[in-house]
């Protein structure tokens, strides 16, 4: 069962009165009814079932029977991405939440070829809602306003991420040998569709920064990202078979 979301929703909650867009959906798109049960999801943890005890003009009231925590588990797992054209990076935000990315950085790259608008990150969080609702995630990522690739790098490594790069060269590591390597949260960086710039490559080298590669041949920017995380949170799921 899809949940609806539902940031008020705290774990002392006994009712909830739902309004907007979650009301909309809940009454005129699915159809629900008075002694429903419906399934709440807060975002950050929380997820309730309950069954609708009243509906009016506007607002419904839930009446909450359960509300289960989850614990977010380490390490936490974030992508830096280059912003895409014709959606693409909403794929990537969408696929991703439903694999339970934690955070999320927006790029500009040399070869980026959309610039963000003034509703890039607002779209990209209504999408990331919509992405756990639909799988039940209940945990909401955090979606950083988009800089340029050096700022970003910068910023990861400040908020406690290491930074590894998607690369389309020979001889590099494997994600798996990566994760075998460092303990702390990685955060997977994906080009754009012109891939990363001999320029950046070497900046990449100038600091340090870990490189890997997927397989043996050149993948769209949202195949890499999916991929890679896929490949992480299994062998997340190996160490921890609860990790979330």
């Amino acid at each position: 069962m899809p949940s609806f979301y539902e940031p008020n929703l705290k774990p002392e909650c006994k009712q909830l009165t739902i309004t907007g867009s979650e009301y909309n959906h809940i009454v005129n798109v699915f159809r629900k009814r008075i002694g429903d049960l419906i399934k709440l999801n807060s975002g950050n943890g929380l997820l309730a079932e309950g069954k609708i005890s009243s509906i009016s003009k506007g607002s419904l009231t839930v009446d909450i029977e359960t509300i289960r925590y989850f614990e977010m588990s380490e390490p936490q797992l974030a992508v830096a991405f280059a912003l895409l054209r014709n959606k693409n990076d909403e794929f990537i935000v969408e696929k991703l939440t439903e694999l339970g990315i934690k955070e999320l950085f927006p790029f500009i790259s040399e070869n980026t070829v959309r610039k963000p608008g003034n509703n890039t990150i607002s779209r990209f969080q209504d999408t990331a809602i919509a992405a756990i609702k639909q799988c039940d995630n209940p945990f909401m990522p955090i979606i950083h306003e988009t800089t340029d690739l050096k700022k970003t790098l910068n910023f990861v490594r400040e908020q406690g991420f290491q930074p590894i790069i998607a690369s389309e060269l020979e001889d590099e590591p494997l994600l798996a040998e990566i994760v075998s390597v460092y303990n702390k949260p990685l955060c997977i960086f994906i080009g754009p569709e012109g891939g990363f710039s001999p320029i950046e490559f070497r900046h990449f080298k100038d600091t340090n920064t870990l490189t890997y590669k997927l397989c043996n041949r050149v993948l769209r920017a949202e195949t890499a990202a999916i991929t890679s995380v896929a490949q992480l949170v299994e062998e997340y799921l190996k160490i921890n078979p609860e990790y979330q």
